[in-house]
């Protein structure tokens, strides 16, 4: 079995035909959905409305949803949301707009993921572990949504980068120059801890205590060239913890390192709690379609587990994995640092078995087998899933999902029969297909899923006042904000709902749930009131279906006209 490259001696750079003929299959696959799905409650209306105040209010520093401080995550995401949304029309920029920074976040996973590969074992099998992480379900998922994971994971897999090629040399190869592969780990770094925090230095602390622990040189830790290092580190990580410290008396420093960090640690945070496994548990779901490759990886993860280059990849993957298993909140992305990693590995596998080095057959049985369970079993969780939420898949596009997914599996039994890169490669085109099948044309058109959007539809048609003021009471998601508008106010019940209406008569709007209807009676006291329209949906959140009936006092002017949409 051939040595994979070391890193100082690359087997190959990735070559620019390959990187950019699976970056457009990536992109291809990312891109349906990215305007027409509506913003996804809570944590995507929360980071986008909170970019559209700092735009509206011109504070860049102290992070807010109405006036809710948001302390919990740094300002770079929020940042990068602001300058994306420019050319769309800044705080009234749809909220596509606002997931572009994790559309190309996800883009620049595979490409770092790409990079690394090529210098362990070539540029083609490098352009397919950037595929295989590009087309997985997890990022999928979190390339449609506005917030900070896909960037964070592209920042971390880009610090990685710079720090295989500081690690993984020869002995008594020179050091590298700081301008290079350390400045590259360290501004990444920087960049991750101003997007979410110290989270993905968990995985880069356990790829370097990791390696040199197998390795035993510690040595090596004089290549990170740490003095300079920890300075660029601090001014691009930091700067803005300092200033909103100051700002705020430490208030964020609580909020963030005692609740998002720590407070995650001991108790299942936001009720996203799980057992130990959970996350190996969702692996072959949110790796498919790489799920059928996950046997031949483990299989030459073992071959080569002696290997400096296979070494940094599990101490990449395996100290941050136990790490989460361990805690007690738990989500399927919070792993997802170490996706690119397992890609890698999924890729080698291909590689070792395409060139006769691996046989892999019980390998090939268990990714089979995973494979084919996530490709039937995604179709028909997905009808079943939306029905029982209310919610209704028109036959073509279930029928169309149900072939695009049966299509991907027979593409990857022809893969599992003979291992190679050009037939991974097609195993992209179904699944190009099914994602804008379920993204583009199922997902968003399953209006009981988006109350929300169809409230701010409505309202945008509303006539008879320039300005009108809303309240909703029983339905109280963050996008009723994004949509309705900063000033909108979340009642927690249906007679402070009525309150807001009596005191904004002319051009007051109230949605009120069918729950809070007669508390919301009580309070009106006989004043009459008219019901404009009564809107079925689901609050996904609290998995239950709803009523709303959009109310405005007896004596004002507003009904519902051919107005022109404010924000599609």
């Amino acid at each position: 079995m051939k040595p994979l490259g070391t890193g100082y001696q690359p087997t190959e750079r990735l070559r620019p035909i390959q990187a950019f003929v699976m970056l457009w299959i990536v992109a291809l696959a990312l891109w349906p959905g990215q305007w027409s799905i509506p913003v996804q409650d809570r944590d995507e209306a929360r980071y986008s409305q909170a970019a559209t105040q700092m735009m509206e209010t011109g504070d860049y520093v102290d992070i807010r949803f109405q006036e809710q401080t948001r302390y919990v995550k740094p300002a770079g995401i929020y940042w990068m949301q602001v300058v994306a949304s420019q050319p769309f029309g800044g705080p009234e920029a749809p909220i596509g707009a606002f997931r572009l920074p994790s559309y190309f976040g996800i883009l620049l996973i595979s490409l770092g993921t790409a990079f690394i590969g090529a210098r362990m074992m070539g540029s083609a099998y490098g352009a397919l572990a950037g595929g295989i992480i590009g087309l997985s379900i997890l990022a999928g998922a979190e390339g449609r949504i506005a917030k900070t994971d896909a960037m964070l994971v592209a920042a971390g897999t880009f610090a990685q980068l710079g720090l295989f090629q500081i690690l993984v040399q020869p002995k008594g190869a020179p050091p590298k120059e700081f301008r290079r592969w350390p400045l590259l780990f360290w501004f990444a770094s920087g960049l991750a801890v101003l997007i979410k925090g110290p989270i993905f230095m968990i995985f880069s602390a356990g790829t370097i205590i990791g390696y040199l622990a197998f390795t035993r040189d510690w040595r090596l830790l004089r290549r990170l060239r740490p003095l300079l290092g920890l300075i660029v580190f601090a001014l691009v990580g930091l700067t803005w913890v300092g200033l909103i410290t100051f700002q705020t008396d430490g208030q964020f420093l609580k909020d963030s390192v005692g609740h998002a960090l720590l407070g995650k640690v001991s108790t299942g945070d936001d009720s996203h709690g799980g057992p130990p496994g959970y996350h190996l548990a969702f692996l072959p779901l949110m790796f498919w379609p790489g799920t059928a490759l996950l046997g031949l990886a483990a299989v030459s993860a073992w071959k080569r587990r002696s290997e400096p280059a296979v070494i940094f990849l599990l101490s990449w993957i395996i100290p941050g994995w136990v790490l989460y298993e361990i805690v007690a909140t738990k989500l399927p992305h919070y792993v997802m640092p170490a996706y690119p990693a397992l890609a890698i590995l999924a890729a080698l596998g291909v590689k070792d078995v395409a060139e006769g080095a691996l046989k892999g057959r019980v390998g090939l049985w268990i990714g089979l087998l995973l494979f084919m369970l996530i490709a039937l079993a995604l179709p028909v969780a997905a009808y079943f899933g939306i029905e029982e939420l209310g919610g209704v898949f028109e036959t073509p596009w279930v029928l169309g999902m149900c072939g695009a997914a049966v299509v991907t599996g027979l593409a990857g039994l022809v893969l599992l029969r003979r291992p190679t890169v050009t037939r991974a490669a097609w195993v992209s085109v179904p699944m190009v297909a099914f994602y804008a099948l379920l993204a583009g044309a199922a997902y968003p058109k399953l209006a009981p899923y988006w109350p929300s959007h169809t409230m701010w539809r409505i309202a945008t048609q509303l006539e008879g006042c320039q300005d009108p003021v809303f309240v909703t009471a029983g339905y109280k998601e963050p996008s009723n904000i994004f949509y309705l508008g900063t000033d909108t106010r979340l009642a927690d019940s249906g007679a402070e709902a009525a309150q807001f209406l009596i005191s904004n008569g002319r051009c007051g709007v109230a949605f009120v749930e069918e729950r809070e209807r007669e508390s919301f009676n009580t309070r009106m006291q006989g004043r009459p009131v008219r019901e404009l329209v009564t809107i079925n949906g689901t609050n996904v959140t609290k998995g239950r279906q709803m009523e709303l009936d959009m109310i405005v006092m007896g004596t004002s002017p507003l009904r519902i006209g051919e107005g022109k949409l404010r924000r599609l």
